[in-house]
């Protein structure tokens, strides 16, 4: 009876996390989707990027504070109040002309995106045991690539049979809606509907720590640990090669490939495709690793997965640099893009796991945010640095030097195999 408690649990409660960060993505990219109309409505395209930059840069920063507050605040507050902000946001959007409450309007937005994923993250870790986490984590982050697949399709329909402001209206009543959902229908942990912790489990005796230790740790014995730099790092170059990708594959096989239009486009649905199976599969085989861990280890399972996947990484882009020509064909470029989308949004799922299960769970929320801002970073660096290698060395340069970031980031891996993935001090252990 007990088992059927948890499991019906655990969908509800996953169902609701995945509904609702797919909306939050919706919201994030709601405005991308109604450009093409704004700019035919007399707004200028450095106002749209003033517009764009505002919810970037409020998102940068609230992922990183939000992952923090996520220590702090219930999950279930902290990721339905998130979502019923942006939801208002959105809808009070369309209400105004002004470029000026346009930019404020889509800060805000970006500030309440922040308490998404971290309140998800929070919650994966005390509804899933460590034999299933990585698994539901991969399910759960295809969200983001189910939101920019399906979202500029609907979006289309809807502003074109009647007018972005209904699509707009439609997107922020439903996030409201599932936002009140989601506070009643996410409990914060078992135990808080009388059922069996996982927490302990992951966070204690998998890493071989006392209570009294894991309570004694702060976020100042978390940021002296090698591993917390290490990996993110490695996230800062694979973030930064994924979204170089996702920005210029397409342009890159247009421009200097002598693709067409349709071939680019199918490149990215492919890279897309093969990122939600990539994310699963990571998680499905990361946790394999995981039930297989000896006792009284010091390293994750879970970092060898992610080295295969950046090797697999390297070869797609190897081959989309020096491989693909104006002559290739249909079926091999979208196997190159399905192959390079695999491998990237495997780390990427990994990543956020190994993040909150190598610390304490009141401190999983903070390594969280500390790595992905490695991961935010990677993303600026894919941005204009990038173009700046594209304009000097045209894009085949820009790809080489992401094929070799990722043998970089491969050789990294291998020299620091070994070092603890423990990120509490031995001193806080012997004190």
């Amino acid at each position: 009876m007990a088992k059927a408690s948890m499991l019906g649990r655990q969908v509800v409660i996953f169902i609701s996390m995945y509904t609702g960060y797919t909306f939050y993505v919706l919201n994030r990219k709601a405005f991308s989707f109604a450009m093409p109309v704004l700019l035919r409505e007399g707004l200028t395209k450095s106002e749209l990027g003033l517009i764009a930059s505002s919810q970037t840069t409020a998102y940068a920063i609230s992922k990183f504070v939000g992952g923090v507050l996520s220590d702090k605040i219930p999950s279930n507050v902290f990721f339905s109040m998130g979502l019923l902000l942006s939801g208002i946001c959105v809808i009070t959007f369309t209400g105004y002309s002004a470029v000026g409450l346009f930019a404020f309007l889509w800060f805000l937005n970006g500030i309440a995106q922040g308490a998404g994923w971290p309140a998800c993250a929070k919650l994966l870790a005390r509804w899933y045991s460590p034999s299933r986490f990585g698994t539901y984590w991969g399910i759960l982050s295809t969200s983001m690539n189910v939101a920019g697949s399906v979202g500029p399709v609907a979006a289309t329909y809807i502003i074109v049979n009647y007018d972005w402001r209904a699509s707009f209206h439609i997107l922020g009543i439903s996030s409201c809606l599932i936002a009140v959902i989601s506070l009643f229908a996410i409990k914060n942990s078992p135990s808080e509907v009388g059922l069996e912790e996982f927490v302990t489990e992951n966070h204690l005796k998998n890493k071989g720590d006392s209570p009294s230790v894991a309570a004694s740790s702060t976020w100042r014995d978390l940021i002296r640990s090698p591993f917390l730099w290490i990996l993110s790092l490695i996230i800062l170059i694979i973030f930064g090669i994924r979204t170089g990708a996702n920005d210029w594959g397409q342009l890159y096989l247009i421009q200097e490939k002598g693709q067409s239009q349709y071939i680019g486009s199918a490149y990215m649905s492919s890279l897309e495709v093969g990122g939600i199976i990539g994310s699963i599969i990571a998680g499905y085989i990361a946790d394999k690793f995981i039930e297989k861990k000896l006792p009284g280890s010091t390293t994750n399972p879970r970092m060898p997965v992610m080295l295969v996947f950046v090797m697999l990484v390297s070869v797609s882009l190897h081959l989309t640099v020096f491989h693909v020509t104006p002559q290739s064909s249909v079926l091999w470029i979208n196997s190159l893009g399905f192959s390079l989308g695999f491998g990237l949004y495997g780390p990427v799922a990994l990543y956020g796991v190994v993040a909150v299960e190598s610390v304490p769970f009141h401190l999983s929320g903070t390594s969280h945010a500390i790595v992905g801002l490695g991961a935010n970073v990677g993303g600026v660096l894919a941005g204009l640095p990038l173009s700046y290698i594209a304009k000097y060395f045209d894009w085949s340069g820009a790809f080489f030097v992401m094929e070799v970031l990722s043998l970089a980031t491969i050789l990294l891996m291998i020299a620091t195999r070994n070092v603890s993935t423990i990120m509490v001090p031995e001193k806080t252990k012997a004190e």
